[in-house]
């Protein structure tokens, strides 16, 4: 009992370092400054809007190395029922929608209180769609979904949000000089 024991430990063990010895090298994460998106609002009426994001990521003098990418981003809502003595409490969701394939990297659903504002905050579950090679310039597209319950009590949902990216570059432990990632709209 006790040699097999130890050969499952040992085949574990060769198993995780193969892995490790395998993975790519993979640069520190670069953030984006902080994107501060202009208020909206919404209703039970229209209770939908959509924000087209760009994320780039450049350097001066950019290595043949493939480029990663994911996105966050928070939003403040207050609710604001057309009847003050409404106390329904609508749900707002959240999302980032990859544009390139169409899925969602990231999701999240708050509660909106009358008087409250609720911060609702998405991270991402998954990078933007495609990677990129750094010389050829990197850019990708989300698309930022904003909706509140449309079948709920009469009433504005106040928005202010922003929006945040970070990439990383594959191939190399070691950051690119002046490699930089923005996030803009259209």
């Amino acid at each position: 009992m006790r040699p097999r024991f130890w050969a499952a430990r040992l085949l574990l063990f060769v198993a995780c370092v193969s892995v490790v010895a395998t993975s790519e090298p993979v640069s520190e994460d670069v953030l984006s400054e902080e994107y501060v998106g202009a208020p909206l609002s919404i209703t039970t009426e229209a209770p939908k809007v959509v924000r087209r994001l760009i994320v780039r990521a450049s350097a001066p003098k950019p290595p043949s190395k493939e480029v990663e990418a994911e996105m966050t981003a928070r939003v403040t809502a207050r609710w604001r029922p057309s009847d003050p003595s409404q106390t329904a409490s609508p749900w707002l969701r959240v999302s980032l929608v990859d544009t390139a394939n169409n899925y969602a990297i990231g999701s999240k659903l708050g509660v909106l209180t009358e008087g409250a504002p609720v911060t609702v905050e998405v991270e991402p579950s998954t990078n933007l769609s495609t990677y990129c090679e750094l010389d050829q310039g990197c850019e990708w597209s989300a698309d930022l979904t904003l909706e509140v319950q449309p079948n709920a009590a009469p009433g504005t949902v106040e928005l202010e949000w922003t929006a945040q990216a970070r990439a990383r570059v594959v191939g190399t432990s070691s950051t690119p000089k002046g490699f930089t990632v923005n996030v803009s709209e259209p």
